[in-house]
């Protein structure tokens, strides 16, 4: 279908204006080649747009719509074109969606600190949805906790995470030498928290407990903590998630067994036939920088094939493998 842009114009002047008289004042027309652009617009949308059986005139459904579309439309032409006449055209904001534990606790501060090119909207989607949005092109950008296996999919680790199992004050010291003492605590879950306690106990103990009792479930991390700081109950969670209430005392994060840690990476993802995204890009070092400046110094080692015992700086975001 193509529509003249001027029928535009004219059929939203006399939608505000309210009046084909009027409109033609304001477009410095006759009133008949007002109404005729405005009929012909009604035919090559198929729909009619004014209610003209009312003294006042009014619009149709389909006006209204029609209506709220030009006024988008104008508005955002007009902003365009200022910035344009300026020399600075407005940037388009970038879309970024994460998983909630990384977004709220390491991304938004990190967001909050750094300027960047352009503004952005953050989402807190669950990781399936972050890469359906991915996908369908709703977002420039996501961070998950675990690779996708997808053609149309670009995938790099950028930031490192400990997992941490944690407790209520009065737990202090309480170490967890066997597996099967934990089948005498009570657990605080929460969503998407089957991978994570997974991995934890698959890193320090090999295995699964037999069997785990929930008492209270959550859909944000911020109720887990609360609920484990008063008492009722347990939880494994990232350590960027409990560092603040572990400093002051509310939680405890109780000894690794054996000493050893469980890690995981955090990956960004983006659409492998997309444009490459500057912001994008910006954000992705920014957050390499911060969780290189923030890992604790060790001796040297070398370097293993398991990926979530490689550092993440390893990887670019520019140069990354294709799933």
């Amino acid at each position: 279908m193509d529509l003249d842009p001027r029928y535009l114009q004219t059929f939203f002047v006399v939608s505000r204006e309210r009046g084909f008289s009027r409109a033609a004042a304001v477009l410095h027309r006759t009133q008949p080649a007002v109404s005729y652009q405005v009929r012909q617009l009604e035919e090559q949308l198929g729909a009619v747009l004014f209610d003209r059986t009312t003294r006042t005139l009014t619009l149709t459904d389909a006006g209204a719509k029609l209506h709220a579309l030009c006024e988008r439309f104008f508005d955002e032409f007009g902003r365009l074109a200022r910035g344009l006449q300026a020399g600075d055209a407005p940037a388009e904001p970038l879309r970024i969606a994460s998983v909630s534990g990384f977004g709220r606790y390491v991304l938004y501060p990190l967001l909050a600190r750094e300027r960047l090119a352009a503004p952005y909207s953050l989402r807190f989607p669950t990781a399936e949805q972050v890469f359906e949005s991915l996908e369908d092109g709703a977002c420039d950008v996501g961070f998950v906790y675990l690779p996708h296996v997808s053609s149309r999919l670009l995938t790099a680790p950028v930031w490192r995470e400990q997992l941490v199992l944690v407790g209520p004050p009065g737990a202090k010291g309480k170490t967890f030498p066997r597996l099967e003492a934990f089948e005498d605590l009570t657990f605080v879950t929460y969503d998407e928290c089957e991978y994570v306690f997974g991995k934890w106990f698959e890193g320090h103990y090999g295995r699964q407990p037999r069997s785990m009792r929930g008492t209270y479930h959550f859909e944000e991390l911020e109720e887990v903590v609360s609920t484990v700081a008063a008492g009722h109950g347990w939880s494994i969670l990232p350590d960027h998630c409990v560092a603040q209430a572990a400093r002051q005392g509310t939680v405890v994060i109780a000894p690794a067994p054996g000493r050893k840690q469980v890690t995981n990476l955090i990956y960004s993802v983006q659409r492998a036939n997309a444009p490459e995204n500057p912001s994008a890009l910006r954000l992705i070092d920014a957050l390499r920088a911060a969780g290189e400046a923030t890992a604790p110094r060790s001796k040297p080692r070398r370097r293993s094939s398991n990926p979530d015992t490689r550092s993440p700086r390893v990887a670019s975001p520019r140069r990354t493998t294709t799933f």
